[in-house]
């Protein structure tokens, strides 16, 4: 009698807990967001491991910080830092990168960034994230909206529009 009872009892409680689990309340947390900031960074250049007239080869590192561009704030005040190679053939440039939006909290995601030649846009693809942003997946596009005039040697001073979509599990 009592394991026909204990039975029922733990039916009942997995029934609610799935009830639960998938009501839209707890659904909504894990929707997709959207995303729209604009990074500014300045970005070094290393000695190229090749340089010729078909091609030059180099690494870069970059970091910066960017401001949200809409009303949830998502990734504002993110500080960022890149680090990628480079090849250019000609007026031909293919980039790939690996991108870390470190919050003020302390919470970061990890992007990897392509560009091929030809593309006005670098596609982003989010790898990881930590913090609340355990679990998070998604990506978006990256697009330079200025430039400035080199500050030093072996720099560049940019700013690029990224923007996206991203779902975070609760």
């Amino acid at each position: 009698m009592f394991y026909k009872k204990g039975v029922i009892g733990f039916a009942i409680v997995l029934s609610i807990c799935a009830l639960i689990g998938s009501s839209p309340l707890i659904r909504a947390e894990s929707a997709e967001q959207t995303y729209d900031v604009d990074v500014c960074v300045s970005m070094e250049f290393s000695s190229p491991l090749v340089s010729s007239q078909e091609m030059t080869i180099f690494n870069f590192e970059a970091k910066g910080i960017m401001r949200s561009n809409t009303e949830s704030n998502v990734f504002d005040n993110c500080t960022q830092d890149t680090k990628g190679v480079a090849m250019i053939e000609g007026k031909n440039m293919t980039v790939y990168a690996y991108m870390k939006y470190l919050d003020p909290e302390g919470d970061y995601v990890i992007f990897r960034y392509t560009q091929n030649p030809g593309e006005k846009a670098a596609t982003a693809t989010i790898l990881a994230g930590t913090g609340k942003y355990k679990g998070i997946t998604g990506g978006g596009k990256a697009v330079r909206i200025t430039r400035g005039k080199p500050v030093a040697p072996g720099t560049n001073q940019f700013c690029n529009n990224h923007k996206g979509t991203f779902t975070v599990p609760k």
